[in-house]
C-alpha cells in the first residue's frame, strides 16, 4: 500500500479501460460543471461571494471551457474532505496554466487547521516545492520539481507519495521528473477529513505572494497508485461521457464587455427546488442552488432554536418576506430559516398536503391575525441545553 498525492498535468486525453482506477472524486472546473464533484456527487470546490468566473480555452482534448483563478475574480477555491479513513495512497490529479511563470500556491490540504499537503511555485524560477506533513504535524516527505509547468502553457502533473517506501514520484505531461525516496519515516496516512484550497493558502492566514494566477481544469483525486499507463488512462474520466452530473451549469455573461460569467439556474431545472426537503438543505451542491434560485445570502449557521409564538396565527397580508416556499415540514421550515440570513421568525401551514407553505420574515411582524392552521415561530436568542 502507498500513500500518495499524484498532481497530473497532461495534455492528451487517454481512454479508460474497466482495469483503470477510478477517482475517488473529480471537479472538471469547468463551464458545463462549475464547482460540482462529478463522479461521486461529492462535496462541491465552492467560493466566497458569488457565483461568477472567468473561463477561457481548456486543453485542445477536453470539450469544456476551463476556470480561471486569480484574485481579482476568485482568488481560490475551497472544499471539506469528509472521508471515514485516513489516505494512504493518494492520487491528486489536474491541468493546469500559469498565466506567466508560476507563481504562488496551486494547492494546499489542511486537516485540523494545520498544514498536510502543499504545492508551491518559486516566484523567481517557477519551480515547484511540494511538501508533506503527517497527523501530528511532522513533516512527512518534501520535493523540488522542475518543469511541471510553463508560462501560458498547460500542464498535467502527478505527484505521488508511496505509502510503504514514502517515495515521491512527480510527472508532467507523462513524464517522470522526479523519483526519490524522501528519507523521512515510511508508512505515514494522510488525514482523510480536512480542508482542500485551490489557488492560495488558507486565506485566513494567507501568506503575502501566495496568489496564483492562471487556469485550472479537471482537478482529481484517487486513492490507489497509478502506473503511467494509468495516469494516461485516467485523464479519460476527465470527459463529459463519464460524469454524473444532475444537470448542466449554465454561465452568463454580467454585460456584453465583460469577461465574468455568473452562474444561472435552467427553468426546467430549478422545479427540482419548488418543493424543499431536508436534503436541499444539507446538501452542499443542493444549498447553493437555493441560494441561487431565491436570491438567499448563507447565515453560516447550520442549526437555530425557535419557539412557538402563536397558535393559529399569521402575519396580516402583505407582510413582506424573504422567502416563501412550500416544504416537507417544521423541521424543514426552521432550519431553512436558521441557514438564510436575516430570518428571525417563519410562519408554516401546519395541515394539509405533505407541502406545507413555509413563509420566512427578516422581522417580527405585528400584529398577527387569525387564520386556523398556521403556526407563527420566532428565534431564541439565547440557546437551550436541549432542542426543541
Amino acid at each position: 500500500m502507498y500513500a500518495y498525492l499524484l498532481l497530473s498535468f497532461c495534455v492528451f486525453i487517454g481512454v479508460t479501460t474497466a482495469k483503470s482506477p477510478r477517482p475517488l472524486f473529480q471537479w472538471p472546473l469547468g463551464d458545463t460543471s462549475g464547482l460540482s464533484e462529478v463522479l461521486s456527487r461529492g462535496p462541491s470546490l465552492r467560493k466566497s461571494g458569488n457565483h461568477c468566473f472567468e473561463f477561457g480555452d481548456n486543453v485542445k482534448s477536453l470539450p469544456y471551457q476551463a476556470m480561471k483563478i486569480e484574485s481579482e475574480t476568485t482568488p481560490y477555491l475551497s472544499g471539506f474532505l469528509n472521508e471515514p479513513k485516513s489516505f494512504r495512497d493518494l492520487v491528486i490529479s489536474l491541468f493546469v496554466k500559469p498565466a506567466g511563470v508560476p507563481r504562488g500556491t496551486l494547492l494546499q490540504y489542511q486537516a485540523d487547521s494545520a498544514e498536510k499537503i502543499r504545492i508551491v511555485f518559486n516566484p523567481f524560477d517557477g519551480s515547484a516545492v511540494i511538501s508533506f506533513r503527517d497527523e501530528y504535524d511532522i513533516p512527512a516527505g518534501i520535493v523540488v520539481a522542475d518543469g511541471i509547468a510553463v508560462a501560458d502553457t498547460w500542464s498535467h502533473v502527478v505527484v505521488q507519495r508511496a505509502y510503504k517506501t514514502g517515495r515521491i514520484s512527480v510527472f508532467a505531461n507523462g513524464e517522470k521528473l522526479v523519483d526519490e525516496d524522501d528519507g523521512f519515516q515510511d508508512e505515514i496516512t494522510l488525514p482523510g477529513v480536512g480542508q482542500l484550497w485551490v489557488g492560495n493558502t488558507d486565506p485566513s492566514t494567507s501568506e503575502e505572494g501566495q496568489q496564483f494566477s492562471g487556469f485550472v481544469s479537471c482537478l482529481q483525486i484517487f486513492t490507489e497508485v497509478l502506473s503511467q499507463a494509468d495516469i494516461r488512462a485516467a485523464q479519460g474520466f476527465c470527459l463529459p461521457d463519464q460524469w454524473n452530473l444532475d444537470y448542466q451549469v449554465r454561465f452568463v455573461q454580467t454585460d456584453k464587455t465583460s469577461k465574468v460569467r455568473c452562474e444561472t439556474m435552467l427553468p426546467d431545472f430549478a422545479s427540482k427546488y419548488q418543493f424543499i426537503t431536508m436534503t436541499h438543505l444539507v446538501n452542499e451542491r443542493d444549498w447553493r442552488n437555493l441560494q441561487t434560485i431565491f436570491d438567499w445570502t448563507d447565515s453560516g449557521k447550520t442549526e437555530g432554536y425557535f419557539r412557538l409564538s402563536a397558535d393559529n396565527k399569521a402575519p396580516l397580508p402583505g407582510t413582506a418576506t424573504i422567502g416563501n416556499v412550500k416544504a416537507a415540514g417544521m423541521k424543514t421550515c426552521a432550519r431553512l430559516c436558521s441557514r438564510v440570513s436575516g430570518c428571525v421568525s417563519f410562519a408554516l401551514t401546519s395541515s394539509g398536503s405533505d407541502a406545507k407553505q413555509c413563509l420566512l420574515y427578516d422581522v417580527i411582524p405585528a400584529p398577527l391575525m387569525t387564520r386556523p392552521n398556521v403556526k407563527f415561530y420566532m428565534i431564541k436568542e439565547r440557546f437551550p441545553k436541549t432542542e426543541m
